[in-house]
């Protein structure tokens, strides 16, 4: 480019350029903090930080660069807290003088936030610094932080736009493009009596009296102590770019949440005019629309009525639901999900999963709740805590994924999403029997148990003489048995009751705003006959989520998530082996391919809805940074056919016909070999299910 085009082009956006500059030397203000001399480098930044409401350790101080004069700046670590609240670890950027005196700091990133965890007993290795946090007193974990940035492992197949968002996420949250690696080991028999300290080449944790942790920060498990602690690899879920952008603003110290909500209620109460004046005009096809979005394979009508029909014995399906604007064609109905190749079936068995549709908003008739419902005896409900969100009060971090284990994927079939970010009322969450928030009294809540039960409702208030809520007292309240829990502020339903808690703020309008915002939103409920049940809908209130999950007899409801990018619920069909080819083109709602995070298993996946169309896809089966709910099969019996290959025959099908009447499932289930043995000939091979018959030994002999 010649210098005169180049001078040109300079010209025309000169205005921008100097707002541009403008912009970035008022940001490298914000982030200094002013100048401080009290004798040394630790107490002139304490007095600095002491002007933003923080109090220092100053025998905490680590410097990773040696300190300097000038205008060089070295990076600092230290201990800090603001007044009644337990210490974090926090990094900057200082400028320092000659003669001890800080000129300013730069870039302070809080790099732990755990309300409910006190960091203390900071020691440094090279790049490398390690602390211990302490929770109610008691040693709960050592984290090894590694100031060279985090493993490039940890996103090296993203696509280059997920890491340029990593990368912008990192320098707001650690000051560095690169980040900050982190590994934390948990302590499995927390101790009041602790202490940490570098060595030569590694950490030495004492625990107790004589057990000591020795941790080699170029790698994982420690050198010694491996049995006194749990870790896992650290692990980044992949963001999603929409969920990103808003996410990035709304927790940038120039914009925040506030600004955000009135956004969001402003755009979509325009799309919401807009709409109902579109529809006004052109009107909607209800079926036409319905069958576009479900995408549910076409089977005749008899096998729908017939599979819809409600078995007396099972109550499964349920009966059908009852429209509340009255009926257009199979609104309330309960839709077979079956010859669908994205969808996992057994074979001689009832479909895993119907769908059906309601109109509950009578002026915007033109929107449709959709509604996916399943029957929990055959499908275990699982809760994962996503791999950043909810953001944990101690530290801990979630896998963001279910287990890589064939033998489990396999049996996955369904994910969906779950509730609200820790920044939207810190609601309660547990997963694999770690607590990462503290539940809240009154929250709704959704419960998984260690036999594989679940319930719903609402969290116990405090217990008798607490007056204030406490995190100790909030986890001493769960039950021994209970795997997992999360929660999302207080119930859309209970006991066929809509709001009985009378809330009225339920996400994303202004705390002043006059009406709520429509917009996409999700929900789960426990219905009278004991299923579960999603919800999903666009241009959607929580008073339409309630009517639809009073309409579907819901006598438990919780609102999950909200927004397009956040909300979604995806089918599974996982197996160890290649499946036949489709014969066509797959649509934007399906895929057809390698299992994430576990290429030798083959995956096909599909949407409920179609429009759930701005989440990245497929979600919940591989590993993501937020918290989401998946399903898998239970093993229950008849089971699969027996093959007889070997004696010359073909499969032989198991059946709970003319067993011992023990409910539903079957407690046993018999098969005939040969099938077409003559009566009083063959052989009878039985599948007794353990866990519902009672073994009992008769007289004998030892």
């Amino acid at each position: 480019m010649a210098p005169a085009r180049i001078g040109a082009y300079f010209a025309s956006r000169r205005r921008a350029l100097v707002a541009l500059a403008v912009a970035l030397v008022a940001i490298g203000f914000w982030r200094m903090t002013g100048g401080a001399s009290e004798g040394s480098p630790e107490a002139s930044l304490a007095a600095v930080l002491a002007r933003r409401g923080q109090t220092v350790d100053t025998a905490s101080v680590l410097w990773l660069d040696r300190p300097s004069s000038g205008w060089r700046r070295v990076r600092a670590v230290w201990l800090g807290h603001a007044e009644g609240e337990p210490a974090d670890v926090f990094a900057g950027d200082v400028r320092l003088k000659a003669n001890g005196a800080v000129v300013d700091v730069a870039w302070v990133s809080n790099l732990t936030r755990t309300a409910g965890a006190d960091e203390t007993l900071l020691a440094r290795l090279g790049d490398h610094v390690a602390y211990a946090s302490r929770v109610d007193g008691k040693l709960e974990a050592v984290t090894v932080l590694d100031f060279a940035g985090e493993p490039v492992e940890l996103t090296r197949d993203w696509p280059l736009r997920a890491r340029l968002q990593n990368a912008i996420t990192n320098l707001q949250e650690t000051g560095r493009f690169r980040g900050v690696g982190r590994q934390r080991y948990r302590i499995v028999a927390p101790v009041e009596r602790f202490s940490l300290a570098a060595t030569a080449r590694t950490f030495e944790a004492h625990v107790g009296a004589e057990a000591v942790i020795e941790l080699d920060p170029r790698r994982t498990a420690p050198v010694r102590g491996a049995d006194l602690v749990e870790s896992r690899p650290a692990a980044k879920g992949m963001p999603g770019t929409i969920s990103w952008v808003v996410d990035t603003v709304r927790n940038s110290p120039w914009v925040g949440r506030e600004p955000i909500e009135w956004l969001e209620h402003t755009v979509f109460s325009a799309k919401d005019w807009a709409e109902r004046k579109w529809y006004a005009i052109v009107g909607t096809d209800t079926e036409e629309a319905v069958a576009e979005e479900l995408g549910v394979a076409q089977v005749s009508e008899r096998t729908r009525i017939e599979l819809s029909t409600t078995n007396v014995e099972t109550g499964w399906p349920p009966a059908p639901m009852k429209p509340p604007l009255g009926k257009v064609k199979h609104e309330g109905e309960w839709m077979p999900v079956v010859n669908d190749p994205f969808v996992k079936a057994r074979p001689g068995e009832p479909p895993l999963f119907y769908q059906s549709f309601l109109r509950v908003d009578p002026e915007r008739d033109y929107t449709r709740v959709y509604v996916n419902v399943w029957d929990p005896r055959i499908l275990e409900l699982h809760i994962v805590a996503g791999t950043r969100e909810p953001e944990s009060a101690t530290g801990e971090t979630g896998t963001g994924m279910a287990p890589r284990d064939p033998a489990v994927l396999e049996r996955v079939v369904a994910g969906f999403n779950g509730g609200f970010q820790a920044l939207h009322g810190e609601f309660g969450m547990m997963a694999e029997g770690r607590v990462y928030l503290p539940p809240k009294p009154w929250a709704a809540t959704v419960a998984t148990y260690r036999d594989g039960s679940m319930a719903m409702g609402s969290w116990a208030g405090p217990p008798k003489g607490v007056r204030e809520y406490e995190e100790q007292w909030a986890v001493a309240q769960i039950p021994t048995d209970m795997l997992g829990l999360r929660q999302n502020l207080t119930s859309v339903v209970e006991d066929g009751r809509y709001n009985p808690w009378e809330r009225w703020w339920w996400g994303a309008a202004p705390l002043n705003a006059d009406e709520q915002t429509l917009i996409d939103r999700s929900g789960l409920c426990l219905t009278t006959e004991g299923f579960l049940a999603y919800f999903w809908g666009q241009s959607m209130s929580a008073d339409a989520l309630g009517a639809a999950m009073l309409a579907a007899r819901c006598v438990r409801g919780v609102h999950l998530d909200m927004n397009s990018a956040h909300t979604g619920f995806e089918y599974y069909n996982v197996s160890r082996t290649a499946f036949s080819p489709l014969g066509r083109e797959l649509t934007d709602d399906e895929y057809d391919g390698p299992t994430p995070l576990a290429p030798s298993l083959f995956l096909r996946a599909r949407r409920m809805v179609r429009t759930m169309s701005t989440m990245r896809f497929p979600r919940y089966i591989g590993r993501d940074a937020r918290d989401f709910f998946y399903l898998t099969m239970r093993k229950t019996l008849p089971g699969a056919p027996v093959s007889t290959a070997a004696s010359g025959g073909g499969p032989v099908p198991f059946s709970s016909d003319g067993m011992p009447a023990s409910g539903y499932p079957a407690a046993m289930a018999r098969a005939r070999i040969p099938a077409d043995a003559p009566p009083g000939e063959g052989t009878w091979l039985v599948r007794i299910d353990p866990r519902r018959v009672h073994r009992r030994w008769r007289g004998v002999g030892r």
